[in-house]
């Protein structure tokens, strides 16, 4: 049951289990996309993000367990796609129509990004279970390629970012403790391994201006980890963060790089992205996801275990 209180939009029992994975996504229109799923229990679904009422749900109950993603072609329709045991299914992200899934050779998929290319096609980019980066064409489902090999074993998560110019660049991060890049568009490998104490299980991008891009990786140790995502030189230290505790999503919010994590202790936390200092505000939720409006607005969507989604407005 929907309730709106000022800034928040509180959906009370969205989900029979645990609400997450959680996205929200802008359109160029201005319009707010609110998609969940529940660990593959009842469910990937679409929500009105300003009401709080359902406007889809998928009938496949068992899909999207691990990552959302949604991604729009230049001229095209919105597509969001989910992530699970059984690779990656596609759905209209405005109808909730089934299309076509993504072909990862019978490889499970535990995390997914999307973007576009300059030539203006959506790429979705898949974290393997077999050690591969996938890459699909997000409009029609079909691969991209083989998948790029280099972690050697499991791949747990993938972001994708573009930087100055026209390379569009992956970072994927995996079972070996390395966070690697790579080209979208052709799939060559950029630079060196940046490297983790313990195995990478969440990694996040964020443009920081001047040409510079964020990237920032959490490890099953439970430290945070930045680096320049061109040059591949650590900013500051690693930071501890907590057991279990994973970035979610990063934006610039109140003239600041912000970072938010999530944990199992169902905790969002906020920290200053390049130097991993606390920056203040938490809130109750096991998933996360941010993304911000046309005038700098900062949403955040959390889900909870007890299966509720928060949207929240945090200022610019």
């Amino acid at each position: 049951m929907p309730a709106i209180n000022g800034d928040t939009v509180r959906i009370v029992g969205a989900h029979e289990g645990a609400a997450g994975p959680v996205l929200v996504v802008v359109d160029p229109a201005g319009g707010v996309l609110l998609f969940s799923s529940s660990t593959g229990q009842d469910g990937v679904s679409r929500w009105d993000a300003d009401s709080g009422a359902l406007v889809w749900r998928s009938q496949d109950a068992s899909v999207g367990g691990n990552a959302l993603a949604a991604a729009r072609p230049a001229g095209g329709r919105w597509v969001l796609a989910a992530a699970g045991e059984d690779g990656v299914v596609r759905w209209d992200g405005l109808t909730g129509q089934v299309l076509p899934g993504c072909d990862s050779g019978g490889d499970a998929v535990w995390g997914l990004a999307a973007t576009c290319l300059p030539d203006g096609r959506a790429v979705l980019v898949g974290a393997g279970n077999g050690g591969g980066v996938h890459r699909w064409d997000a409009e029609t489902g079909a691969a991209l390629g083989a998948p790029l090999v280099g972690h050697g074993i499991s791949v747990k998560c993938v972001a994708v970012q573009p930087l100055t110019g026209d390379t569009v660049m992956i970072a994927s991060g995996g079972d070996d403790g390395c966070v690697r890049r790579w080209d979208a568009a052709t799939g060559r490998a950029l630079g060196n391994p940046l490297e983790a104490s313990g195995g990478v299980v969440e990694v996040v991008m964020l443009p920081l201006g001047g040409g510079r891009t964020l990237i920032a990786a959490g490890d099953n140790e439970g430290f945070l980890y930045r680096w320049d995502a061109g040059s591949g030189e650590p900013l500051g230290h690693p930071v501890e963060i907590g057991a279990y505790t994973v970035p979610a999503s990063a934006v610039h919010l109140a003239g600041r790089p912000t970072l938010f994590t999530f944990g199992a202790d169902e905790v969002v936390r906020q920290w200053h992205a390049v130097t991993g200092e606390p920056t203040g505000g938490s809130w109750k939720g096991q998933a996360a996801s941010c993304a911000v409006r046309a005038d700098g607005t900062v949403l955040l969507a959390t889900g909870t275990f007890t299966g509720d989604i928060v949207v929240r407005t945090l200022g610019r």
